[in-house]
């Protein structure tokens, strides 16, 4: 499968799309838990509970990719980030949940979301992490 053009790829993740973060358990295993993410063009960004259990599994081990696919009504194409993620407990986890996330993720005239979006403006800074990484690799596919 080709590659995507740099072109291509910023084009691709400028879509609300979501993305996996794939680490590994205790036990060796694989996981991946779908989440939101903001990519700059040079870190890929993920607000978190500081109590998730991703959150653990990254001290344990940092090593993470974060997998981004297409919608099931378009043509085939990933992209995926490779790397070291660095759990950044000085950034404003609240702000990238509250003023960049939510409101690309959400319809937040949605009652439901607005409450939400609500509780995490309320709750104290110390309750979220930003999952930060700058890629060691990116590799991508379309057709």
């Amino acid at each position: 499968m080709p590659q995507m053009t740099d072109q291509e790829r910023e084009t691709f993740l400028a879509a609300t799309r979501q993305g996996i973060l794939l680490r590994t358990r205790a036990d060796g295993t694989a996981h991946g838990a779908p989440v939101w993410f903001d990519w700059d063009g040079t870190t890929v960004r993920i607000f978190s509970s500081t109590t998730a259990p991703k959150v653990r599994a990254i001290e344990r081990d940092p090593r993470v990719s974060v997998l981004v696919t297409n919608d099931v009504t378009e043509p085939p194409a990933w992209v995926r980030f490779d790397g070291t993620a660095v759990l950044d407990h000085e950034a404003d986890a609240k702000a990238l949940a509250v003023d960049v996330l939510a409101p690309r993720y959400w319809d937040l005239s949605n009652p439901d979301y607005a409450e939400v979006v609500d509780q995490w403006r309320g709750a104290p800074g110390s309750a979220f992490v930003v999952i930060a990484m700058e890629p060691d690799a990116i590799r991508s596919s379309t057709g």
